[in-house]
């Protein structure tokens, strides 16, 4: 009987946080934490689902699936069924069973990784010709419309269209896709999980996205041939903010900081090109560093979504020898902290003090992750 494994990663995002919904350019990679599907075809007409982290099962037929109630991974899996485009007499029941390594509520994107790695698994078995690109906005719209976050989708197109060793700049206006290399063989990313989420992180992330929604109606009105946020001049910038309110302002203003910030890096990687090297200098990783500081200080003071666990971390990080720079990483209010590090940083030996001391301060366990940049979604051979 037929049977398809797929393997679906999460990502990292070294800068652009905030900017796939804001008319920026992201650079995220997949990583080497996984789901991992098995679809198999039954011998009746009925979905059987099994969610293996979970210990949980859900069999329902095909017509019952789109007035069915559902919460948690079956919103997700809800979703992804029914705009993928199925009908009943496409519809071959199947086996679905999968379970993943990555971190839940880290911001390592494990919902879409989760979404990516069935529409993706779901296109093959059933031979639907779906383009990665189609599949990267059915995973966004399982978000938008099952799961209620209005994310952008850069999260969708690390997973399907990452590439070992490269990082992606990913032009979320256009939908260009540009790998490019970062000679870091002399250093090393990993990830602090604070182990901490605190609940109002996909309300403000709403939130914010609505207050850059309507300074964006408010710009196009006062500039009419605007074409994004990346062409604002500095002049046209301080006539908008005087019209903004100081929450909207301080928004804004990181996400134009954030967008010279990747530019930079860029930037950077297209002068290191030319220069044909695999060893990062230390002055790159100062550089990039640096970066992952501004970054998290905007995230903190500008669009206010770090949290004092996430600030603790990356502070205590930072002054560490041979850690470059850090920073949270994802939606916040909680999951990770990226960290790059010289390559010889020793983590069992760095670490357990500065966990301690976070346990006595906040209550909670942290954990650590070294992070390989990978490839992204793929059938796995049998």
């Amino acid at each position: 009987m037929k049977l398809l494994r797929v393997l679906a990663p999460g990502r990292i995002n070294l800068l652009g946080e905030h900017l796939d919904y804001n008319h920026g350019i992201v650079l995220p990679a997949a990583i080497d934490r996984y789901f991992e599907f098995e679809i198999q075809a039954r011998q009746d007409p009925s979905f059987l689902i099994e969610a293996l982290d979970f210990n949980e099962k859900w069999e329902f037929y095909w017509d019952e699936l789109k007035d069915s109630e559902t919460k948690g991974w079956k919103n997700y899996i809800k979703g992804v069924l029914l705009l993928m485009g199925l009908d009943s007499h496409l519809a071959q029941g199947v086996h679905i069973r999968f379970g993943s390594n990555i971190p839940i509520g880290a911001g390592l994107s494990s919902s879409a990784a989760l979404c990516c790695g069935l529409a993706f698994g779901l296109n093959e078995f059933y031979a639907l010709a779906k383009t990665r690109m189609e599949l990267a906005l059915i995973a966004q719209q399982t978000e938008h419309q099952y799961a209620g976050v209005k994310c952008g989708l850069m999260d969708q197109v690390a997973s399907l269209f990452g590439k070992a060793g490269h990082l992606l700049a990913f032009d979320c206006i256009s939908h260009e896709i540009a790998p490019f290399q970062l000679p870091l063989d002399g250093a090393q990313l990993f990830l602090i999980d604070s182990k901490v989420k605190h609940n109002l992180a996909e309300s403000a992330y709403n939130q914010r996205r609505a207050n850059l929604e309507e300074a964006w109606s408010l710009a196009q009105s006062l500039f009419p041939t605007l074409k994004n946020w990346r062409t604002l001049t500095t002049e046209n910038a301080l006539l908008l903010f005087e019209k903004l309110d100081t929450e909207t302002q301080k928004q804004l203003q990181y996400v134009l900081e954030e967008i010279k910030r990747v530019a930079q890096v860029q930037a950077l990687a297209q002068q290191l090109a030319t220069q044909n090297t695999s060893t990062a200098s230390l002055e790159l990783l100062q550089q990039l560093g640096a970066l992952l500081i501004q970054t998290h200080i905007g995230l903190r003071d500008l669009y206010e979504v770090s949290c004092l666990e996430l600030d603790y971390l990356q502070e205590m990080l930072c002054a560490q020898n041979g850690v470059y720079g850090a920073r949270m990483m994802g939606g916040g209010f909680g999951g990770c902290v990226l960290v790059l590090a010289h390559a010889t940083f020793n983590l069992e030996e760095a670490l357990p003090a500065l966990f301690e001391a976070y346990a006595q301060q906040f209550g909670a366990v942290a954990a650590f992750y070294p992070v390989r940049i990978s490839a992204g979604v793929q059938v796995l051979a049998s």
